[in-house]
């Protein structure tokens, strides 16, 4: 895994972290504010019913308290409400749905069966204890509404923050991974020749040469970083444009891919000769490893066409479906990293598209067609 693939891992953690923490602070003071009102609402009830039942008691003649009791009680069935009514351990009167063990003056919420309750538990001046039990389907409905509403919109900012991070990550990583990508063919070709500067006896035209192409190198090194970092940034038609010897730049390519041979019937083109470099070094790298070793590589150029031809495996029917769809193409085949959606960038700003096709002995062949005036 890359480092930034890592950052954005750690980073996306951090932010769900937060963002969940802040959906919390936000969702439970209304959580609590339902719990409340509802337990409000209840206790209200529960205290006015219990004085409407003491005076009515009161106001029965003697040795009919406990039928009108029940006769109040049972004008509130199938309202929600429940009660019991005890006198010293001895049940008088109950219509509870389920058992219910609690102390006079308490209050609060239970679950019978997947089922949510308020309860409140009083002891009455005439000495009955008296339990008030409510459905609180609603509250229970509203609560789990609100939890719901709060882990999915959570989900959904932290989706869409993931996507954002990870978009804003990519980019600002792309021209740093893409310089990296480039650097690493010219590197190791600088590298050869300075070990055989250091090692072999060569003679000083052969010191000469070697030196020259290293610096020439170094050079090239320098102007495709700047390159592509303007490629990254600026718009398309930013890019400058300037005569490039067709022949020159094969030749170059031939020196640090030997098995290259190149046909140019196109002499001269208009575009950004280090952007050009670095696309054809690119497709001819991925010919190279496609290709038997020894086996040639192609270089075609026509008026307004670049060609690179391979005699390998060839791509399957799927890759070559999808070959001018970088983002896909990666998933489907090795040589899919960096550097075709890099070439796929750099034919567009010369006004080219690249197309790959299956050549006639079954190796590929990558078209560069330019369309733009201002290249041919």
């Amino acid at each position: 895994m890359k480092l930034w693939q890592k950052t954005y891992l750690l980073s996306t953690l951090l932010c769900v972290l937060i963002l969940y923490g802040c959906m919390f602070s936000v969702t439970a003071p209304a959580i609590s504010a339902t719990v409340r009102s509802a337990t409000e609402s209840a206790l209200r009830e529960e205290r006015a019913l219990a004085k409407t039942l003491e005076q009515t008691m009161a106001q029965a003649p003697e040795g009919r308290q406990i039928p009108v009791l029940r006769t109040l009680l049972d004008y509130y069935a199938g309202t929600g409400l429940t009660f019991r009514v005890t006198e010293i351990d001895q049940q008088i009167y109950s219509t509870l749905p389920c058992s219910v063990e609690k102390s006079p003056g308490t209050m609060g919420f239970l679950r019978d069966r997947g089922r949510l309750y308020i309860f409140a538990s009083d002891r009455l001046p005439s000495g009955y204890d008296f339990l008030y039990l409510k459905d609180a389907a609603a509250t229970d409905a509203l609560l789990k509404h609100q939890v719901t509403a709060a882990a999915l919109t959570g989900t959904a900012v932290a989706i869409l923050m993931a996507a954002a991070l990870y978009v804003l990550l990519y980019r600002v990583n792309l021209p740093v991974s893409r310089l990296a990508h480039e650097m690493r063919t010219p590197l190791t070709t600088m590298k050869g020749y300075a070990e055989t500067l250091r090692d072999a006896k060569l003679t000083e035209e052969q010191r000469y040469m070697a030196a020259s192409y290293i610096a020439a190198e170094t050079t090239r090194l320098s102007d495709v970083s700047a390159r592509l970092l303007t490629l990254h940034n600026a718009k398309e038609e930013a890019t400058p444009f300037g005569p490039v010897d067709v022949e020159e730049l094969f030749e170059h390519i031939r020196q640090t891919y030997p098995t290259a041979t190149y046909e140019v019937n196109w002499p001269t083109l208009f575009g950004d000769r280090a952007m050009l470099s670095s696309m054809l070094n690119n497709l001819v790298d991925n010919a190279v490893k496609a290709s038997p070793a020894g086996s040639p590589v192609e270089l075609r150029a026509a008026p307004n066409v670049l060609a690179v031809i391979d005699h390998g495996s060839g791509l399957s029917d799927q890759a070559l479906a999808y070959v001018n769809h970088p983002s896909r193409f990666k998933k489907l085949h090795d040589a899919g990293g960096l550097g075709v959606p890099l070439c796929h960038q750099i034919a567009k700003a010369h006004g080219a598209r690249l197309t790959y096709t299956r050549g006639a002995d079954g190796g590929t062949v990558a078209t560069v067609t330019f369309y733009n005036s201002l290249t041919s």
